[in-house]
């Protein structure tokens, strides 16, 4: 027989109520052992009832419960002991907890029913007030079809009208994509330095639209090369860039800060996005990040959206494991903060650092505040520095420096001046130092709007604000006679001349293949069309081998579609049936369709409405001979 101590060490730490008695399981059974749980149903401690007959302790114990017993050890019972309205209790408080939630769940889904109404009713609206522009333009231009001038105004708003109405049906494609679990990240390496320009490029012309100031300021930037979804990544700072520079009155200002810090061996990003706009109330800010919201407000009319923008980008911040919370005060502006994990990559040095390291050069911060950081980044390139403060103290240090026979690299120079204009100091620089003598504007202004006067005035370079240290070090190395070479065989390289390319285009769209006809037709390529996979196969089959360089395949066509007309020409037993070159040119513009492309057996992937600079960097890249 097991002791005490024993059946203690088998029963005590149980929820389970359980007795051990004398065999047979009988009212004259004495009980040997009984836990907590157990001791609860007798109103007695545990020492009172042990050794004690069941009969002994009545029969009130018994009422509402099951008594389950077998055989213990052979000399003893085992009772499990189960409360039938404790269960009951606990069914009908589990039944009431289902019944709320799926009463929450059919309000919440009333509720998203009543938004998606909503949104519909509202996009009809957004999608007529574009297209409505495009066919009223379209017709205007007809109509004055001998006007170039009139014509060209009409094609440049309806470009304008066309691009917000591919932006809506992206946010809804993007969005169906997201709810049904579809998008996938691209995990690809890109560099910082090109993310954030391409930005600047996209959010500065809106802001200067609105006369309203932007400022970019560039924190601790430990990594300049990261892995990670670079276009998402652009569309949530994209998003959150122009949603302040929509809701933000004229002659007001967005501020957009970006800095990065170390974890666990990962870069991770932190931006803020903050404005002097309208605010939201505290309400809305609640609601911002649900789909289909959009906050009414009677003083600030005509802004279009779908209200798909924000609900996006909090969905890819938390697809990237990351965080985004806002703040938001009617009247005085909002600030949005959102930081995600980026995977490191060693960086790629486009050339060898030795190239730079000695050279000495001078710098004329001025009035830029963003130059104090240069000379220490000269310094992490190997180079020296003198730091000049205005135009006179930089020809001192040039006459100082010809005296002792230490010559200058190159110029590096702010904008902006406080004793002299900077195209007046620039030819006398020039004059002094020769023609060849590099000399560099680092500058946030617009360089096509600045870069006649300052080339006349012996500019050399631009280097855009702000500054990376990968943009600085590629501009000097452009500088020396290596890197000029480099440049020179590159734009040899890049002359978009393909008059012996011969290339097969497959397009069952009439209007597309007219676009894309003109497009290629600009570069002397040879072009032959198709109107669907078969009629591609045939037409590559019936060629001698390798007359082709370059097939653009359609993906949804009729008769046989891109992907299976790929497949077969990959089969087909010729030399250059797995070697000629087959790029995707389709509407179909998600991850997994790429990855169908590629499993097809074609090279690339670019996608409709076609980009004139895409299309020519693919056959660049695919179609030469």
């Amino acid at each position: 027989m097991r002791t005490y101590e024993e059946l203690e060490q088998l029963f005590g730490d149980g929820e389970q109520a359980f007795l051990v008695t004398t065999f047979p399981f009988s009212e004259e059974a004495a009980l040997l052992y009984c836990n907590d749980a157990a001791s609860v149903f007798f109103g007695e401690s545990r020492e009172k009832i042990t050794g004690r007959t069941l009969g002994e302790l009545g029969e009130a114990w018994k009422k509402d419960k099951e008594i389950h017993h077998s055989v213990f050890d052979g000399d003893m019972c085992l009772c499990m002991i189960i409360d039938v309205a404790d269960s009951r209790r606990r069914l009908e408080k589990e039944y009431q907890a289902y019944r709320k939630r799926m009463e929450e769940a059919l309000e919440a889904a009333n509720v998203a029913s009543l938004a998606k109404t909503k949104f519909l009713s509202e996009m009809s609206h957004d999608i007529r007030t574009p297209m409505n522009a495009i066919m009223g333009m379209a017709d205007i231009a007809l109509n004055y079809a001998e006007d170039s001038g009139r014509v060209e105004d009409c094609l440049k708003k309806i470009q304008t009208a066309s691009g917000h109405l591919l932006r809506l049906i992206n946010e809804v494609l993007d969005m169906s994509r997201i709810e049904s679990g579809k998008l996938v990240l691209v995990n690809e390496p890109f560099r910082l330095a090109d993310l954030v320009h391409e930005i600047f490029i996209v959010i500065r012309p809106q802001a200067e639209k609105k006369n309203i100031g932007f400022h970019l300021e560039l924190g601790d930037i430990l990594h300049e090369e990261l892995v990670g979804d670079r276009m998402r990544i652009q569309q949530i700072y994209i998003n959150l860039l122009s949603n302040a520079i929509k809701y933000t009155q004229e002659g007001g200002a967005v501020w957009m800060n970006l800095c990065q810090r170390e974890t666990a061996g990962k870069s991770s990003l932190f931006l803020e996005v903050r404005d002097n706009g309208i605010g939201m109330s505290e309400e809305f800010v609640e609601h911002i990040f649900d789909p289909f919201e959009r906050e009414r407000n009677t003083t600030f009319s005509g802004i279009e959206g779908t209200g798909l923008g924000m609900s996006i980008t909090k969905k890819l911040v938390d697809m990237m494991q990351g965080h985004i919370v806002v703040e938001s005060t009617k009247g005085e502006g909002s600030t949005f903060r959102v930081d995600f994990p980026l995977e490191v990559r060693e960086r790629e040095r486009t050339f060898e650092k030795s190239v730079l390291e000695g050279k000495r050069v001078l710098v004329l911060q001025g009035a830029v505040e963003k130059l104090t950081k240069l000379p220490e980044i000269l310094g992490r390139l190997g180079m020296e520095s003198d730091t000049a403060a205005c135009g006179m103290e930089a020809i001192d240090l040039i006459n100082e420096a010809d005296i002792e026979g230490k010559d200058y690299f190159a110029l590096l120079t702010g904008d902006r001046l406080e004793d002299v204009e900077l195209s007046l100091l620039l030819p006398e620089i020039r004059a002094r130092k020769g023609r060849d003598f590099p000399m560099l504007l680092l500058s946030e202004s617009d360089w096509s709007e600045v870069e006649y006067l300052l080339q006349q005035a012996g500019i050399t370079t631009f280097v855009p604000l702000p500054l990376f240290e990968s943009r600085l070090a590629e501009a000097l190395y452009g500088c020396t006679e290596a890197g000029k070479r480099e440049q020179e065989q590159k734009e040899k390289k890049a002359e978009r001349h393909f008059e012996n390319s011969r290339v097969l285009l497959v397009e069952d769209n009439e209007l597309n293949l007219e676009i894309a006809v003109e497009i290629l037709g600009s570069t002397g390529a040879q072009i032959d069309t198709a109107g669907n996979g078969q009629e591609a196969l045939d037409a590559f089959a019936a060629k001698p081998e390798f007359y082709y360089d370059l097939i653009l395949m359609d993906i949804q066509m009729p008769v046989m579609d891109g992907l299976e007309a790929t497949r077969r020409i990959r089969g087909l037993n010729r030399q250059d049936a797995s070697r000629v070159h087959i790029v995707a040119m389709t509407a179909n513009a998600f991850v997994e369709d790429r990855r169908l492309s590629v499993e097809a057996g074609m090279n690339a992937h670019i996608t409709k409405p076609l980009d004139v600079e895409q299309v020519l960097e693919c056959l660049d890249k695919w179609g030469r001979r």
